[in-house]
């Protein structure tokens, strides 16, 4: 006689087995009656049992799957398979932009699905990585509050790398992110320099001026990159550093290893890498700035930052009564616009005179320092 019940011997993974094959045996030595009686359950169950031990064997007392035979509201092989070539077209895009962008008939969860049998999906980020997200702090923020400006180096990317070689395509992209609305504003240039730096944020600063931007409670933050000024040990009456502070707008230095005080605008340049630069290609270098433009309008007019409520920057401008037309900034090779304001053509070896901007510069743009 059992000890317990089979009910409640069979809920133990470990004896299973061994229940079932001495039933078998029992039932075959004494009856289906006096085993059902000895193992404290129904004849249906023996027989259940034994049916499937001369069918099968020792290997058909295993448990078999419960899974319904068929789903109705399964997704097609057809579905399923556009979903892949979707993902494929696009791999920078996540289960609820592939939804939006392609029009897919089925939800985020089972887009997910799909990727993941495909081994599509990347790893989630671990929670330390997730603990500082600060974006109910960003929200409270006001449009152009906070800017967040680095330089991205492109020579690193491998699918950019044989064009920029073959076609002169810039080396550098000076990018400025709002906190606030996630709007990206990006220069280029095959230097990089203070004076560029100045440059780019100059643009920027007179660009908002024709808004109704209360720029002297703006705060831009840079990491402490030469270009920014971060090396010098005493602050200067010129550079990147002084040009902000007499603008009336406050400058920022990041804390020395500290990329996560920058993640608004290091992840706009992982999209960026993944969105543009991993997937376009380009025939000169006009071909270049006309393609970049395009982008730079589509992430702030018409692509939803999920983060921000799926709202693109314009709409968040919209909601806070700020014309959108303020993010109609296109993208400027500052390489050109050096030389059209800075280099007039003259005969001879004499240098021309800056102005404008010359007292916040401090180094020419050709003395690239960190170039490889």
């Amino acid at each position: 006689m059992a000890p317990f019940k089979y009910y409640d011997m069979s809920r133990s993974q470990d004896h299973k087995f061994s229940l079932r094959l001495n039933m078998v045996f029992h039932a075959k030595k004494h009856g289906i009656r006096p085993t059902a009686r000895a193992f404290d359950t129904t004849p249906k169950t023996v027989r259940r049992w034994l049916r499937r031990f001369d069918q099968g064997g020792r290997a058909a007392l295993g448990d078999r799957s419960r899974a319904p035979k068929s789903c109705p509201h399964k997704l097609s092989a057809y579905r399923e398979r556009k979903i892949v070539e979707a993902r494929n077209k696009v791999p920078c895009c996540g289960p609820r932009r592939l939804k939006l962008l392609f029009d897919i008939q089925a939800s985020a969860s089972t887009i997910y699905r799909i990727l993941r049998k495909h081994g599509l999906i990347k790893p989630r980020r671990k929670k330390y990585q997730r603990k500082n997200d600060l974006r109910q702090i960003k929200a409270q923020y006001n449009p152009f509050q906070r800017l967040q400006m680095d330089v991205k180096y492109l020579f690193d990317i491998p699918a950019y790398w044989p064009q920029m070689k073959d076609l002169g395509l810039p080396r550098y992209q000076y990018t400025t992110r709002d906190v606030k609305t996630g709007a990206i504003f990006i220069d280029y240039a095959d230097e990089l320099s203070t004076t560029y730096a100045i440059l780019a944020i100059e643009r920027i600063i007179h660009h908002l001026g024709d808004f109704p931007i209360d720029l002297a409670s703006t705060i831009v933050s840079t990491d402490n990159g030469a270009e920014f000024g971060g090396n010098e040990r005493r602050l200067r009456e010129r550079g990147f550093h002084a040009f902000i502070e007499r603008q009336g707008i406050t400058h920022r230095f990041l804390p020395p290893a500290t990329p996560n005080a920058h993640a608004d605008v290091e992840s706009s340049h992982r999209f960026i890498e993944d969105e543009f630069f991993d997937l376009e290609s380009f025939r000169s270098r006009t071909d270049f700035f006309r393609k970049i433009a395009t982008y730079q309008s589509w992430w702030n007019f018409a692509r939803p930052n999920f983060s921000k409520g799926t709202r693109t920057p314009a709409q968040i401008l919209e909601q806070t009564d700020l014309d959108p037309r303020v993010l109609l900034l296109p993208p400027a090779d500052l390489d050109q616009l050096f030389r059209h304001r800075y280099l007039p053509y003259q005969k001879g070896s004499h240098l021309p005179k800056l102005s404008g901007l010359a007292s916040g510069i401090s180094e020419a743009p050709g003395r690239d320092h960190r170039r490889p």
